[in-house]
């Protein structure tokens, strides 16, 4: 039997949320059993919050130990909060029963800490998740060959890593393909903020037709680039546009900040967005998923965003004519009545499911035996 853990986000429309829904989804479809931890209370007292965490954690992890079996499989979406606690019991229970722990990485904090700045109870907290709790783990599942380079160089075992390749993306909309003309318009979704992305409002300053999509514009309300916020299993019918951008930071030379560097490693998961919605992609050329956009010919790659109109000008109707052919070449509906987009050349969660169970069965269960944290609240 196979089990995912599963944290709530109901009602949160942005792709943070959308990206492990869609993997609870896809674990539903093939038959995987749910445990679901709940909501986190929004609650200001830091006792409120360590009582809940230890009744809630202790409780899900009781449930999972009774549940399993030998030769179960648990897939853990990382990062979860009760990561002390998920240090704590994988190894117990790895202990007590020959079960199968996969971690599925969404995002690694220790990394983003690396290429930013981060106080220190952020630091303590993103190394046990991403270096003592990662550890823990039979199989990790990692974005792309870039971000596996990086866990191998923290001293992760090869054959416990798996490259994903490209989120799937999950939808139940239509994209607009009426709207997919070589106009040289540029759609951007997800969080708009300052924050984040502030070379965006850098970049309203050139001569580019932006289409806005998402939550936290920080313009003017009535601005006729920013279209609105929509729900993310809703948001494909409503893009309208040409190309969709991925890029983060705060330039337009480069994909500047801890935001803008982690583009190195990491798949955001607007590229399946605006794949799944049947946009050419626009990307940084030093994002890990720069290869993956030029190899198959589904979008563009570019150093600087002042070059971008420039960059547009010169792409043809013929040329944008193809890109949208090899999005459609490498994309397959699935899982009805979604439209799942699986991208080919990538490995996609059914296959990563089939591969970890085909080991399973041809070189028997490895199992690791683990020195116990001594207490959970120590770490």
């Amino acid at each position: 039997m196979e089990y995912i853990i599963e944290t709530r986000n109901v009602g949160e429309a942005h792709a943070g949320a959308k990206a492990p829904d869609d993997i609870v989804s896809i674990a539903r479809k093939r038959g995987m059993g749910v445990f679901t931890i709940p909501v986190l209370p929004n609650k200001t007292s830091r006792i409120y919050i360590l009582i809940w965490l230890f009744i809630t954690c202790t409780k899900l992890w009781a449930r999972v130990f009774l549940t399993v079996k030998n030769g179960d499989i648990v897939v853990w979406q990382h990062p979860a909060y009760g990561i002390r606690y998920a240090n704590y019991f994988i190894p117990w229970i790895k202990k007590r029963k020959k079960i199968t722990f996969v971690a599925l990485i969404h995002d690694l904090e220790s990394l983003r800490e690396g290429i930013g700045s981060y106080d220190s109870k952020d630091q303590s907290r993103a190394k046990i998740a991403d270096n003592s709790l990662l550890s823990k783990f039979d199989y990790v599942i990692s974005h792309n060959k870039k971000m596996t380079a990086y866990l191998l160089e923290q001293g992760f075992e090869s054959d416990k890593l798996i490259n994903l390749g490209v989120f799937d993306y999950l939808d139940e909309g239509t994209p607009n393909l009426i709207s997919r003309i070589n106009d040289k318009s540029v759609i951007i979704a997800g969080n708009l903020s300052r924050e984040k992305s502030a070379y965006i409002y850098d970049l309203k300053n050139l001569n580019v037709d932006l289409r806005l999509y998402g939550m936290f514009f920080e313009g003017d309300e009535n601005d006729s680039a920013y279209k609105g916020t929509f729900r993310p299993d809703q948001l494909i019918e409503h893009l309208e546009g040409a190309f969709g951008l991925v890029w983060d930071g705060n330039s337009l030379e480069e994909c500047a900040g801890n935001t803008g560097q982690y583009l190195k490693y990491n798949n955001p998961h607007k590229t399946s967005l605006y794949l799944a919605a049947q946009l050419p992609v626009i990307i940084w050329s030093q994002a890990a998923l720069a290869d993956f956009v030029e190899e198959n010919g589904v979008g563009i790659v570019i150093d600087d965003l002042n070059h971008l109109e420039v960059t547009l000008a010169k792409v043809t109707d013929d040329q944008y004519t193809k890109m949208l052919d090899n999005i459609e070449k490498i994309g397959q509906v699935k899982l009805r009545p979604f439209s799942l987009w699986m991208l080919a050349p990538a490995q996609n969660l059914e296959d990563i499911y089939e591969e970890i169970t085909r080991d399973m069965g041809s070189s028997g269960l490895r199992i690791e035996t683990y020195k116990l944290v001594d207490d959970v609240f120590s770490v």
